[in-house]
């Protein structure tokens, strides 16, 4: 393993109900708490922002509204918000929603205490050293924005999508109750479940260790019982156990804590998947169970034994050649995207256009090189074009 230092400062209150609380955590901040959200009336007609309004107001604390996140959250839009903290001076920000929700509010909070642009951190041009406090209410789990200090938002003026990445940016509480994912429709929810997925299984199988069965189990574990609440959440959408266990699996799916020491990660997955939201505007779900796929098979012989690890811990498959049960593997992850009624294809994703791989490879290597590692594992162009032709 890999030398590592891990801090989760988070504070989780976890159960059915506990959205309550929200206004108490609040008041420990201060008494103007700012709330970032998505669509007003959406969010006013599930019931979310009532119970929201409910707990700050019984708290004594007041509220400043920011409504209109998008599944795939724009700096252009932040920067609104950021202007309105500058104002308004709230002692905390709310994060009310999933993941574009939160790296929004994450976002705001650290330029509302910024003198300069901030895609200024993205670009490497500043550090981020501070930010406002920040409350996650989760209403979409998938992202683990709720624990990590990682942000990431689309530039439209730029045509980017990037990650802002700091330990200042870890929330201070995140409220975690279920009942606010009982209205999320199934195919929503299996976006969530290929997102989920994508965050265990990226770093274990780009690791590079030769024994760390503690960090493969857990990944194996964690993805098995993402497929059991699926297979139950299919049948009930409203299964209060298979919400509870998912919203739990995915804030721990990429907080940093379970591919502690294993160095550098390769982000292919995210690193071509970015791509996709960023020209097409793909939910960050179905853009994971497309790249997921064309990324392994392109891995396929240099990482067999790895991907038949996987294939017999996670779906039983009994082949004993490595080769052929890695491709079985693929196989059955495949079938099960499918089954769940997420995209497996760039086709199914309506990405059609006959450009559409000249655009994103680029955009891809200078996501590769952002994250350093471009270098690392070797990618270029070519290696980009090559992945992105297997997900077709």
């Amino acid at each position: 393993m890999f030398p590592f230092e891990f801090v989760l400062p988070t504070k989780v209150v976890f159960g059915a109900g506990e959205v309550s609380k929200v206004g108490k955590e609040a008041l420990a901040f201060g008494r103007k708490a700012m709330l970032v959200t998505y669509d007003e009336q959406f969010v006013k007609s599930v019931g979310f922002y009532d119970k929201v309004k409910k707990s700050l107001d019984d708290a004594g604390v007041s509220l400043i509204e920011f409504f209109g996140v998008k599944s795939n959250p724009t700096a252009e839009h932040a920067a609104e918000g950021i202007k309105l903290a500058k104002v308004e001076k709230p002692d905390v920000i709310i994060g009310l929603g999933g993941g574009s929700a939160m790296d929004t509010a994450k976002y705001i909070g650290v330029g509302a205490l910024y003198d300069g642009d901030t895609w200024d951190f993205p670009l490497g041009r500043a550090t981020i050293e501070k930010s406002l406090p920040t409350i996650m209410v989760v209403t979409i789990p998938a992202t683990s924005s709720e624990l990590n200090g990682t942000a990431v938002i689309t530039n439209e003026t730029l045509r980017r999508k990037d990650g802002f990445v700091s330990f200042n940016m870890r929330p201070k509480v995140t409220i975690l109750d279920p009942e606010l994912t009982y209205s999320i429709p199934i195919r929503q929810t299996a976006y969530s479940a290929a997102d989920i997925v994508s965050h265990l299984l990226e770093h274990y199988l780009g690791h590079q260790l030769a024994f760390a069965p503690y960090q493969d189990y857990f990944c194996q574990g964690g993805i098995r019982s993402i497929m059991d609440c699926m297979d139950r959440l299919l049948a009930d959408p409203k299964d209060p156990d298979a919400r509870a266990i998912m919203m739990w699996q995915a804030a721990f799916a990429w907080c940093g804590f379970y591919d502690c020491g294993f160095g550098l990660p390769n982000s292919i997955i995210h690193i071509l998947g970015h791509s996709l939201s960023n020209f097409y505007d793909t939910p960050h779900g179905a853009a994971m169970s497309v790249t997921i796929l064309g990324s392994m098979r392109y891995y396929l012989k240099e990482r067999a034994k790895k991907y038949a690890g996987f294939a017999r811990g996670v779906f039983g498959v009994t082949e004993k050649d490595d080769l052929i049960a890695a491709a079985a593997g693929i196989a059955a992850l495949e079938a099960w995207f499918k089954k769940i009624g997420v995209p497996t294809t760039l086709a199914e994703a309506c990405i059609t256009a006959p450009d559409a791989i000249d655009k994103m490879v680029p955009d891809a290597l200078a996501t590769a090189v952002a994250w350093g590692e471009k270098e690392a594992y070797g990618y270029d162009e070519k290696v980009m074009r090559d992945m992105f032709e297997l997900c077709k």
